[in-house]
């Protein structure tokens, strides 16, 4: 029996719900009443069995040989999905999960279980995801490891998740939809599982040729824009490990200046740098009077070998120095973050 106003099933000769304290609760029905009615309902792919008592909830039981027919249905793994989609077809519908193959392999293997547009859709993930990237790829720290993870998490790791959270109830709608169509044209469940036992549930080859095959064809117009972010940012690693090799000659900067509030003589770390950093630099060059420092770039960055970055001294009310980076000629994806602030403000 069951509570009219919460639905808390109680014992036959309970007076009280013990829940909400309803008073009104189902009369039991006398003894020589008619008996309810035991007719069993059949709908879709459950058995619907009546109530016992009158205020009963029905029951949503599976039928027992809807679990062998999924088991040849799914093929591989079986163990794993069957009670998962016994559990869909208890609650009416499928529901997100986790799925870790999806999130490995993702379009690799939704080919292997012949799930095609899922498939492509998966393989566009990880260009979707690298598009995405690239557009913010400038903004990120000038070292490797940010860099890189950046990529890993847009390009995989969402990805992934999107795929291991979707891949179980997209493979329960197919199984599903393979039984269904198994019992249509078998008209019994014997001669439905030996349909379902002859289907080949997966597929290696699809795998290895569509899945692959469609990752490619998907990152082939966003790879040259991806090749061409990493080329730019090793670009900025090497000048912003060209600047700091000049804080040695920064700091003279700043000592002559907080001693003579001038430059009085030539520093002698220019000429040390300039030697010790041949690949990196050309020339450079202190201007005496303000300071600055002119730095010519070297060969071993091609892109810019020749050109030129200015570091200018400035001091603020309090006498202390900051630097500013002035790039000549430099477009600004190659500029580190201290020299991009430079160009931004012009």
């Amino acid at each position: 029996m069951a509570c009219r106003r919460c639905g808390f099933r109680f014992s036959l000769d309970a007076k009280t719900c013990v829940v909400c304290g309803n008073k009104d609760l189902p009369a039991l029905p006398p003894i020589d009443a008619a008996p309810v009615s035991r007719q069993v309902s059949l709908r879709g792919d459950t058995v619907g069995l009546p109530a016992l008592m009158p205020g009963d909830l029905q029951e949503r039981v599976v039928r027992p040989t809807l679990a062998v027919l999924f088991r040849l249905a799914v093929g591989p793994a079986a163990d794993y999905y069957t009670p998962r989609f016994l559990q869909y077809e208890s609650a009416g519908h499928g529901a997100p999960g986790w799925h870790w193959p999806a999130l490995l392999l993702q379009s690799v293997w939704a080919f292997y279980r012949k799930l095609w547009l899922p498939g492509i859709f998966y393989a566009l993930l990880p260009a979707a995801g690298a598009l995405a990237f690239v557009s913010f790829a400038q903004t990120l720290d000038d070292w490797s490891v940010p860099w890189l993870l950046c990529a890993a998490v847009t390009m995989w790791l969402i990805p992934g998740i999107i795929a291991a959270v979707l891949s179980t109830p997209l493979l329960y709608g197919r199984i599903r939809r393979l039984v269904r169509r198994a019992e249509r044209v078998a008209g019994d469940p014997a001669h439905a599982a030996s349909l379902l036992a002859s289907h080949r549930s997966t597929s290696l080859i699809a795998a290895l040729i569509f899945g692959i095959g469609t990752l490619i064809v998907a990152l082939s117009p966003v790879a040259p824009r991806l090749f061409a972010a990493y080329a730019e940012h090793v670009v900025r690693a090497q000048i912003a490990a060209s600047l700091s090799a000049l804080s040695p000659l920064k700091r003279e900067v700043e000592e002559q200046w907080s001693y003579f509030v001038s430059m009085p003589r030539p520093l002698a770390d220019a000429a040390v740098v300039a030697r010790r950093w041949t690949e990196f630099f050309d020339d450079v060059t202190v201007n005496p009077i303000t300071g600055r420092l002119r730095v010519g770039l070297g060969p071993s960055i091609p892109e810019l070998w020749g050109k030129t970055i200015l570091l200018a001294p400035a001091t603020d009310w309090l006498q202390r120095i900051h630097w500013t980076c002035i790039p000549v000629d430099i477009p600004r994806h190659y500029l580190p973050k201290e020299c991009r602030a430079g160009v931004d403000e012009k």
